[in-house]
């Protein structure tokens, strides 16, 4: 009842599966037609969140970290935005997921990886006296064999000091 063609069931298939995944691990979930345009949704978004680095849509933002006894700036984390011309800016929450099951967050975190040792260098060699860059690594980032060759690499194009930069893993890694 969910399709005549096959093509037509793997995809409704698939709607199910990621609804499913969605819920957390260890689950299943029907398939019903609302799930068709959902899934359409995430494909259209992965689409353009391929695209998204290409096109110079992502963003860094940075927080600043604050000694409470001085109020003096100490540090920054960098925080991904993506503004997408015709949608607008978009949640890391809706984007972040979608870039970690697909793999994108693997060329996405470089980006973010060198982008904030670059910033962290510039304000550092500006005399902003700042201690450290804070940045979010998802855990298939670092799970990669490759991840320690990724941040050093990261390091040695900016000219950042190894001490000077903080990785945080992801606390829906950490959950896991």
């Amino acid at each position: 009842g969910d399709g005549q063609e096959v093509q037509a069931l793997i995809r409704n298939a698939e709607s199910a599966m990621y609804q499913a995944k969605d819920h957390g691990r260890n689950t299943y979930h029907y398939y019903s037609a609302e799930l068709t345009a959902s899934s359409f949704e995430r494909l259209l978004m992965e689409t353009h969140l391929r695209q998204a680095l290409e096109k110079n849509e992502l963003v860094l933002y940075y927080q600043p970290q604050v000694l409470l006894t001085t109020g003096s700036i100490v540090g920054a984390e960098a925080l991904l935005r993506w503004q997408h011309p015709e949608l607008g800016a978009i949640s890391p929450g809706k984007f972040i997921p979608i870039a970690e099951e697909s793999g994108l967050i693997i060329p996405i975190g470089a980006w973010v990886l060198r982008t904030a040792c670059h910033q962290a260098k510039a304000w550092r060699d500006a005399g902003m006296p700042l201690q450290s860059m804070s940045v979010n690594i998802a855990g298939p980032q670092f799970e990669r064999a490759e991840f320690v060759d990724t941040v050093r690499q990261a390091l040695a194009e900016t000219g950042l000091e190894p001490e000077a930069l903080e990785l945080e893993i992801t606390e829906t890694f950490i959950s896991q």
